[in-house]
């Protein structure tokens, strides 16, 4: 039996129409993966906690998306395991709490940076410690400390006594960690005798729990805690305020990064976070980037 030419083309573009809509529910992913940054981790995973809430169903977010349940996942690791896990498909948007290096975004090619927030970087103690005498550190005392030339708190001013000094770093993955580096040791490296912590929140305990000890750590955190002495850093206090003016130097972004261009439902999210997202930006403690109604 011969089909009319009208009914083989009619027959043809129903299977271009069919094909081309099962490609689309194929490439769709109602699940969100997110990694990276743990000063990052607890203010978007209330994003996407807040968000799922609101929405509960792609098509709710918009029309065009299928009724499948939304689901964000969002985990630590720090700024390089979130950027390297953009990088090698692990996660669809890395968080970082640093500037991207020049060969990261070679292996990311085309992407997107996204600024969600700013943040600073504070030295702390308990208030028990003996450097909690002084309101002040300055560069010079960051490199004898975290250099490991200073062995004990006299070795930093002579009146204090000679407690020996445990230093706290964030693991190399960490963003505070290559602004340490960067902008206040430079030449000179991190002490062999300091140890390494993997995230804000255990960062936050350790020096919480030891009066010999000494860190740095989100201003946001440390502030936050009744546990602690924040330092001025070069005579500058480590407030939002600070971090806005661009007096308080070792200011960093808060990114979120996504390889190649974002899909919808990312696109979405990121949108989210950048809008009504901002105020739980604020309600973390941390600047936001657009002014929050």
């Amino acid at each position: 039996m011969q089909l009319s030419l009208k009914t083989f083309f009619g027959t043809i573009l129903f299977c271009l129409i069919t094909v081309s809509g099962l490609a689309q529910e194929a490439e769709f992913n109602e699940t969100i993966r997110v990694g990276g940054s743990t000063t990052l981790l607890p203010v978007i995973a209330d994003c996407a906690s807040q968000y799922m809430e609101k929405y509960s169903t792609w098509d709710k977010v918009d029309p065009s998306l299928p009724k499948k349940q939304v689901l964000i996942f969002v985990t630590g690791g720090g700024s390089g395991f979130g950027v390297n896990s953009a990088i090698n498909g692990t996660v669809d948007i890395g968080m970082s709490s640093r500037d991207l290096k020049e060969g990261e975004k070679t292996k990311l090619g085309a992407h997107k940076e996204c600024l969600v927030s700013k943040d600073c970087v504070a030295f702390a103690v308990k208030k028990d410690n003996p450097l909690a005498t002084l309101d002040n550190l300055t560069a010079a005392d960051i490199v004898k400390i975290y250099s490991g030339e200073a062995k004990t708190y006299q070795d930093v001013r002579p009146n204090l006594p000679a407690k020996p000094i445990l230093i706290l770093m964030r693991d190399m993955a960490g963003g505070s960690t290559e602004m340490v580096q960067q902008l206040i040791l430079k030449d000179k490296t991190f002490s062999s005798q300091a140890i390494q912590v993997p995230s804000q929140g255990a960062n936050l305990k350790k020096v919480e729990g030891n009066s010999s000890a000494i860190t740095y750590i989100s201003s946001v955190l440390a502030l936050e805690s009744d546990k602690l002495k924040v330092f001025n850093f070069e005579g500058v206090e480590p407030t939002n305020e600070n971090v806005v003016n661009g007096k308080y130097p070792i200011t960093r972004p808060l990114i979120l990064v996504v390889k190649d261009k974002p899909s919808l439902t990312e696109q979405k999210f990121i949108d989210f976070i950048l809008n009504e997202g901002q105020s739980i930006v604020a309600e973390h403690g941390y600047v936001p980037v657009k002014k929050v109604r």
